[in-house]
């Protein structure tokens, strides 16, 4: 199949010179066969009479089928070529390997990709400068090398606000670049970079190439559990999850939407703004706030909620405690909806562990809603001979949720999270209960049923997976037990 394709290539562009295709192609397999630019031009001079890039297309055709007979050509040694058997051909044009410059700049302390003359490349870390040999520290051991042997490595890198840094390169990690420039040196978040090339040894690494190991990082946790984080989508980022899905307009700005409530008649909207950001290399740090509206709100889901705070007879039971008495037999109308508001304020802090192997994460909130402005309406206070009534208790002046979460790289693909709250909204559900909630009632996709015990400080923790750079599932040992979140990067 790749033969015919060959052809077919070579036949529609017979009669005019070798195209890119072509020349790909007869790149690759001589690099397989063992030849180098210089002794594959001296290949095509000897017996095409032009070099790769004057090659025609039909001759080009009869390279690739050569490379791909059962008579492979081979390398030419440089001896052979004054041999009698080469003088009836024309003679090779003289080419000359250039020297590639060396570093310029080598300093202790410099950590990053080093490139040798040798063709070797090596990760590390310079610890001493003696007598024009460098030792570097690898994680396969410490090398000795003369600074002679290491080439210059420079960049040119736009980042996305258009600015511009060109110079060698002092420091390579996961999550920054440092270059010289002439007016000092320069650190650079590799996720502010628009468009880079390097230079190794005065060969050119273009950005498409480069961003095959270059490091964009996981995908940034927009939620610990049920909980948002400061850090919003990516401009131009779409993501569903189980119970929501969201698209980042801006870096500093997102919307979410629970798509179950939409779908029972509960339109609702959460804009998410990042009122402050500070990234500094391997620390970043965040603020942010939320407003969470719904215009139709089921009524019964607060009354549920805050179930534990209805007293519902003499003797200071509450709804809570009493297994044969339903939401819909304390309320006025079971039925009401309207329009209700969530509100919150996050920070958040994430850096770079000395390791290099991951990063580790905090993040801290605290949230209300407008429940208070609802709930004098919401109960049957003369429906029985007692009355429902809510409790008078300091645990009830507002509704409110305080919380603390933590995020851990275990590996490049697993996350420990975890989190520990005080709400005085909180229950306790089963797995079982949760599951029925999210698929059996009338409310599918949605979290809102009744029951469970009461609990204003809990904490949850779990595991979080990536399957690949956009798709994630976790589990955990609360509700809603089961987590997976997946992303789609610049729609």
């Amino acid at each position: 199949m790749m033969v015919l394709g060959l052809l077919i290539i070579g036949l529609l562009a017979q009669d005019g010179s070798i195209i890119p295709n072509q020349k790909t192609a007869i790149t690759t397999l001589a690099t397989q066969n063992g030849f180098t630019q210089l002794s594959l031009d001296n290949y095509l001079q000897i017996n095409y009479s032009a070099t790769l890039n004057n090659l025609s297309s039909a001759n080009a055709v009869k390279v690739i089928q050569a490379f791909q007979s059962s008579n492979i050509p081979r390398p030419i040694a440089s001896t052979m070529l004054a041999s009698p058997q080469f003088t009836t051909a024309k003679p090779a044009i003289p080419q000359v390997e250039q020297p590639r410059p060396k570093a310029s700049i080598l300093e202790v302390g410099m950590s990053k990709r080093f490139y040798l003359s040798d063709g070797n490349i090596i990760n590390g870390t310079i610890l001493s400068i003696k007598d024009g040999v460098c030792e570097i520290e690898t994680p396969d051991g410490t090398l000795q090398i003369p600074r002679g042997d290491i080439l210059e490595e420079t960049a040119k890198i736009t980042k996305k606000d258009d600015t511009r840094y060109v110079g060698p390169v002092l420091k390579d990690s996961m999550q920054e670049i440092v270059i010289r420039s002439k007016y000092g040196d320069v650190v650079i978040n590799k996720k502010d970079i628009k468009d880079m090339d390097r230079f190794h040894g005065g060969k050119r690494v273009a950005w498409a190439e480069e961003k095959k190991t270059f490091y964009q990082g996981e995908a940034v946790l927009t939620d610990i559990f049920m909980d948002p984080t400061a850090f919003p989508l990516p401009a131009h980022t779409f993501y569903i999850s189980g119970l929501s899905l969201g698209y980042g307009f801006t870096d500093r700005f997102m919307l979410r939407t629970k798509f179950g409530s939409n779908f029972s008649g509960d339109l609702n909207i959460q804009a998410h703004w990042r009122l402050y950001h500070r990234p500094t290399g391997a620390k970043e740090s965040a603020a942010a706030v939320g407003i969470n509206m719904h215009r139709n709100y089921p009524m019964k889901n607060l009354v549920a909620r805050y179930s534990q705070f209805i007293q519902v007879d003499a003797a200071g039971n509450t709804l809570n405690d009493r297994e044969d008495l339903t939401t819909a037999e304390v309320m006025m109308d079971p039925e009401q909806v309207g329009i209700y508001g969530e509100l919150y304020y996050v920070m958040s802090y994430r850096r770079t562990m000395e390791s290099g192997r991951g990063k580790v994460g905090a993040h801290f909130g605290a949230r209300t809603n407008s429940f208070p402005f609802l709930k004098d309406n919401l109960l049957a206070t003369d429906s029985t001979p007692y009355g429902y009534k809510w409790l008078d208790d300091g645990q009830f002046i507002m509704p409110f949720r305080l919380f603390a979460g933590f995020e851990y790289d275990l590996s490049k693909n697993m996350k420990f999270l975890a989190e520990v709250w005080a709400d005085n909204g909180n229950k306790y559900r089963t797995f079982s209960a949760t599951w029925d909630d999210y698929f059996g009632d009338d409310s599918r996709f949605v979290l809102d049923g009744t029951g469970g015990s009461y609990s204003m400080l809990d904490f949850d923790f779990g595991f979080l997976y990536a399957v690949n750079q956009t798709f994630r599932v976790g589990i955990h040992f609360q509700q809603p037990y089961l987590v997976f979140y997946w992303e789609f990067y610049e729609l």
